[in-house]
């Protein structure tokens, strides 16, 4: 498998390239210094999966991966950041990108990312422990009633826990935040998954903006 690293910080691609080589030394690992770059090379290379960092001078991220998945519609990226808002994951996930991961990842994550990624299935830092295929075409009908319900029958516990995940915080920062236990925070989720009919976090993300609670 071929992985592109695109990032502007030199001691960051070659401490990732590092990482990936001795993780899985078949690998093979090219690097790109910035988005520009990156958009050249790609066609050349034909890397399977893209590391793309975020926040990156000339062009960023996001403008980058928009770019090479127009270019190479079979591409696989990953955004690397410290901190995504909501703004920009509704901004991100509209591209086609297949994960988010935060920079202070660890090893586990990224590979777990990789792996999830590389099967054609979404990863989001911002639940690890849901990671679904990406969601199937909708029926119309089926697209309809989604749209159709009503926010408001989510409680103010339920909507402070979904503004919370769309957000991007982990789990264990929830339940310290809201001084809830993982279970509880457990019943809220699935309670927030049945009342929104979302079977994953990324259609949870979805829903929230669509309408308009993120």
């Amino acid at each position: 498998m071929k992985i592109l690293i695109v990032d502007d910080h030199a001691l960051i691609r070659k401490g990732l390239k590092m990482l990936l080589n001795s993780c899985n030394p078949t690998w093979e690992i090219v690097e790109a210094i910035n988005g520009i770059q990156a958009i050249i090379l790609a066609p050349k290379l034909q890397p399977e999966i893209v590391l793309m960092d975020y926040s990156m001078p000339k062009l960023n991220g996001q403008s980058a991966a928009r770019q090479l998945i127009k270019d190479l519609p079979g591409i696989k990226i990953i955004m690397i950041s410290g901190f995504i808002s909501s703004d920009n994951v509704r901004g991100l996930l509209q591209t086609g990108i297949m994960g988010i991961v935060s920079k202070t990842a660890g090893t586990e994550e990224i590979l777990e990312a990789i792996h999830h990624v590389s099967q054609g299935k979404q990863h989001f830092t911002i639940d690890p422990s849901i990671n679904q295929p990406d969601e199937e075409v909708i029926p119309r009908k089926q697209e309809k009633a989604k749209k159709q319900t009503n926010p408001g029958l989510l409680t103010p516990r339920e909507l402070e826990v979904m503004q919370l995940i769309v957000t991007g915080y982990h789990s264990d920062i929830i339940t310290q935040q809201l001084e809830i236990s993982p279970r509880t925070l457990d019943v809220h989720k699935a309670n927030i998954f049945k009342k929104c009919h979302v079977h994953s976090t990324a259609e949870l993300l979805r829903y929230a903006y669509k309408n308009n609670l993120a």
